[in-house]
């Protein structure tokens, strides 16, 4: 976890919110917020706090999934995730596990044989350019007979 993310977590921890709600501003599990409160003195019950402070705040602020930076949300638009698009390209590359793929294929490569997927409605021949490359100019193909 970040110095910039803990700061984050203190601050909204101070504002009152639920560590579920913190969780999911800042896109880390529950258990990481819960665990970072208790450490750092941040833990009990914010019942009574709610109930004495009248001006909490109506809604709870949104963060950039990569960065941490704090994201400003207009209303009637779709709730942003990221502050940009680099920020949006580097934390889908480095969480390809959470990427929603629709209608994956699988197919046989014509050179090497491989069995490979891809996504997309187009079909595809070839696993890699290097595999087009040496059947198209080499004339290297896979025997599908020979196992």
């Amino acid at each position: 976890m970040t110095e910039q993310q803990k700061s984050i977590i203190k601050t909204l921890r101070e504002q009152n919110f639920s560590y579920n709600a913190i969780a999911k501003a800042m896109g880390v599990t529950v258990a990481t917020v819960k665990s970072y409160c208790q450490r750092s003195g941040l833990a009990g019950n914010r019942k009574e706090a709610f109930q004495s402070q009248s001006d909490t705040p109506l809604a709870l602020p949104s963060f950039c999934r990569c960065c941490g930076k704090q994201l400003i949300q207009r209303e009637k638009v779709k709730q942003r995730k990221f502050c940009s698009d680099e920020c949006r390209v580097t934390w889908w590359n480095s969480h390809p596990e959470q990427v929603n793929r629709r209608n994956p294929h699988t197919g046989k490569c014509l050179c090497c044989g491989k069995e490979f997927t891809w996504y997309g409605p187009k079909p595809h021949k070839f696993c890699y350019h290097e595999c087009y490359i040496k059947h198209r100019y080499e004339g290297v193909t896979h025997d599908t007979e020979a196992v």
